[in-house]
């Protein structure tokens, strides 16, 4: 993590939040998989284009380090803007006592107007951004590889209804799960040790 946004947050005793967007589709991620030989698995797609929209962050308690993970999902087919995303940081808001540094890429969503509106009510709340194309620094991108290509690759759900349940009961198990969300953390190779200026 870089030094500069690590002392910044730790002057403010604030929680580092990382946040991302992803998605999930009907049509299922294929790995290579055990089967009976001559019997060669088949996947059948219900519909190869319907999507849930998912939003994901990783928070870090700024004194014991607590690691815990929230969520939320879009309606079918839908994608996110300024409003959806609103609504998902008025959620971390209430959900995380004290103050926030966001840690997001830099896609244009996150400067939309009803986010930059929501920034300047919430003062509690300070973004920071991710340089381009380095979504490796980011662990909820590791949540997302997580449950695509393990927990539910070669899957073939027969409706969004089921994947909705699917997803839902993946990043629940997540919640109960800080060890792992500690090992994405850490796979990103930042780290909490600030870096002082020399003199």
């Amino acid at each position: 993590m870089q030094s500069t946004i690590l002392n910044r947050a730790r002057r403010r005793h604030a929680h580092i939040v990382f946040v991302d967007e992803a998605g999930f589709m009907l049509e299922p991620i294929v790995r290579r998989t055990w089967a009976p030989k001559g019997c060669t698995p088949i996947l059948r797609i219900a519909d190869p284009h319907h999507r849930i929209s998912v939003i994901g962050a990783i928070s870090i308690s700024p004194k014991h380090r607590r690691f815990c993970f929230y969520f939320y999902l879009l309606a079918d087919n839908a994608n996110f803007r300024g409003p959806s995303l609103v609504m998902f940081l008025d959620y971390l808001l209430r959900r995380i006592q004290g103050p926030i540094t966001l840690l997001w890429d830099e896609i244009p969503i996150h400067r939309a107007r009803a986010v930059q509106r929501f920034m300047h009510k919430h003062r509690t709340i300070v973004a920071e951004e991710f340089p381009p194309f380095a979504p490796e620094l980011n662990p909820v991108d590791y949540v997302w590889s997580y449950v695509k290509y393990s927990r539910l690759a070669n899957n073939c759900p027969a409706n969004l209804d089921v994947l909705r349940k699917q997803i839902s009961e993946e990043f629940c198990r997540l919640q109960k799960r800080p060890d792992l969300l500690r090992s994405f953390f850490n796979h990103t190779g930042l780290s909490f040790t600030p870096i002082e200026p020399s003199e």
